[in-house]
C-alpha cells in the first residue's frame, strides 16, 4: 500500500479522507438526488466531513453527529489537465506541452503532488489499487456534494475502498477549511530519499506524460505549424507524432552557431578544403569551453 494511504476496518466509522468507489448503491443514490454526479468522469468520491462528526454513538441510536456528509468528486488528472486546466499546464495534446511554460508547469506539478496547491483546490491522489485509485487522480475540493447521514451512512461505508493516512487527513481538512495555519506533511523528495522509488520527478513525469514514456515540451508556434500541415496530428499514434515533431523541430542553437562560424571561416579562407572545415566543426561540437559559455549565457543546446 502506498504511504499516503492506510488500511481501514470494513465496518468501522467513516473518516475524513475515506475514498469511495461509485458502486451500485452509491450510483442509485446519486441518480435520485444528484444525477449530475452519476457520470462516468467521476471516478470516485472523497469524504470531506470531519471524522469526529461521523462517529456513530450508541446514545444517539447508532447515528453520528453530522446531519449531512460532504463528498468531493475524484477525477483523473489527465482529464483535468486536458480540460479545465489546459491553459495553466500549457497543454497542447496528450503528453505535449508549451515549452515556454515548462518551468511554471514543473513548479505547479511539484506543488500539486506535495499537497501545496491551495489556489486550485486540488488534492492529489497517487495510484494505489488497494485504495481504489488506478491512475493519477485528484479530488476537486471545489466540487462537493452532501448526502443525509441518517439515510445514507451505511451506503457510504459499503462504498469505501480506501483511506488517507492519519498524516494526510488533517492536511485535507486544512485545505477544505481554508485555515490560516499550515499543516506540514512529508514531501515526496523526503520520502524518495529514503525509499529511492516513486521519486517526485518520476511522479510528475508520469502525471504529465499521459500514455507517453515522458512528456514532450514543444514550442507553441511549432505545434501550430504542425497542425496546419498535419490536421490529423492529434489522432496519430505516438510514434508517428514523435517523428513529425522531430522533423519540424529547428536545429539546436549550438548547431546554428557552428554553421554560422563555418560560413565565416569559409568566407575568410575561401580555399579551405571541405575536410579541414569538417574538422573545425567537429572540434567546435566537442569544445568544452564553448559548451560552458553557452550554458553560462542560457543558450539551449
Amino acid at each position: 500500500m502506498h504511504w499516503t494511504y492506510e488500511k481501514f476496518e470494513k465496518d468501522s466509522d467513516l473518516h475524513q479522507g475515506d475514498l469511495l468507489e461509485p458502486n451500485e448503491a452509491l450510483l442509485d443514490l446519486f441518480k435520485d438526488v444528484h444525477p449530475y454526479f452519476a457520470q462516468e468522469k467521476y471516478r470516485g468520491f472523497l469524504i470531506l466531513t470531519q471524522s469526529c462528526d461521523m462517529v456513530r454513538r450508541q446514545n444517539k441510536g447508532g447515528q453520528c453527529g453530522a446531519t449531512h456528509i460532504s463528498l468531493s468528486v475524484i477525477r483523473s488528472l489527465r482529464d483535468i489537465i486536458s480540460d479545465s486546466l489546459k491553459d495553466k499546464f500549457g497543454y497542447l495534446a496528450p503528453g505535449i506541452y508549451d515549452q515556454q511554460k515548462k518551468k511554471i508547469v514543473s513548479a505547479l506539478a511539484e506543488r500539486l503532488v506535495n499537497q501545496n496547491e491551495n489556489t486550485l483546490g486540488l488534492f492529489y491522489l497517487h495510484p494505489d489499487l488497494d485504495s481504489g485509485i488506478s491512475i493519477p487522480s485528484v479530488a476537486v475540493l471545489r466540487v462537493a456534494i452532501s448526502v443525509k447521514a441518517a439515510l445514507h451512512y451505511d451506503n457510504l461505508v459499503s462504498a469505501r475502498v480506501g483511506s488517507l493516512s492519519t498524516e494526510f487527513q488533517p492536511k485535507l481538512g486544512w485545505m477544505v477549511g481554508n485555515l490560516y495555519s499550515r499543516v506540514g506533511v512529508t514531501d515526496w523528495k523526503e520520502k524518495s530519499e529514503d525509499e529511492k522509488v516513486n521519486s517526485e520527478e518520476n511522479v510528475i513525469a508520469e502525471i504529465l506524460s499521459f500514455t507517453r514514456d515522458e512528456p514532450i515540451w514543444l514550442g507553441k508556434k511549432i505545434y501550430k505549424k504542425i497542425l496546419k500541415e498535419k490536421s490529423d496530428f492529434d489522432t496519430l499514434s505516438i510514434s508517428e507524432q514523435e517523428k513529425i515533431i522531430h522533423d519540424f523541430q529547428p536545429p539546436p542553437p549550438k548547431d546554428k552557431i557552428i554553421e554560422v562560424i563555418s560560413k565565416i571561416v569559409k568566407k575568410a579562407v575561401p580555399k579551405i578544403d571541405a575536410k579541414c572545415l569538417e574538422n573545425i566543426k567537429t572540434r567546435l561540437i566537442n569544445d568544452e569551453e564553448l559548451e560552458a559559455k553557452m550554458k553560462k549565457y542560457g543558450v539551449n543546446q
